[in-house]
């Protein structure tokens, strides 16, 4: 890939590579640098501070489209952070490819197994989560995750 001209004050990490820019999705939305660790872009719809955000503590990206105006592209990551940009053409597009660079990068699941009411069986609920390992539906590591977060509860 040519040189990436990225903003002020950021550089690429080693072994860290451009996977898309706002040029590849078609969006003159500047700076938006997508990388195999971080997606470079503008905290909010103004265009104002730009903001490096790790694809490994990414929540959740969302589109947002008004009954006026563009789609907007909603990233939240970490504790309750969140930026926000226009996306005039291509938002599923881009939504796509931040999702899939996040979980390549070890974005944690969300939960698989749902929440039960409170006082709920605990021992049922592990009987159950051990039957979906068994069954090939979830890992050993969602498993152990699921398992950990059932024994924490009250």
């Amino acid at each position: 890939m040519p040189d990436i001209a990225l903003p002020r004050g950021f550089q690429l990490q080693d072994d860290e590579v451009v996977v898309h820019t706002g040029k590849d999705w078609g969006v003159s939305i500047n700076p938006l640098v997508l990388t195999n660790r971080r997606l470079i872009c503008p905290i909010d719809p103004s265009g104002g501070p730009v903001v490096a955000i790790p694809l490994s503590k990414v929540r959740d990206v969302r589109i947002r489209k008004p009954m006026l105006g563009f789609s907007r592209i909603i990233v939240e990551w970490g504790d309750q952070q969140s930026a926000a940009f226009p996306a005039h053409i291509n938002a599923k597009r881009i939504k796509a490819d931040i999702d899939a660079a996040a979980e390549a990068a070890g974005r944690p699941k969300l939960s698989i197994v749902p929440a039960e009411p409170a006082g709920g069986d605990r021992i049922e609920r592990l009987r159950r989560l051990g039957d979906l390992k068994t069954s090939g539906v979830l890992t050993d590591a969602e498993f152990e995750a699921e398992k950990a977060r059932i024994l924490k509860e009250p």
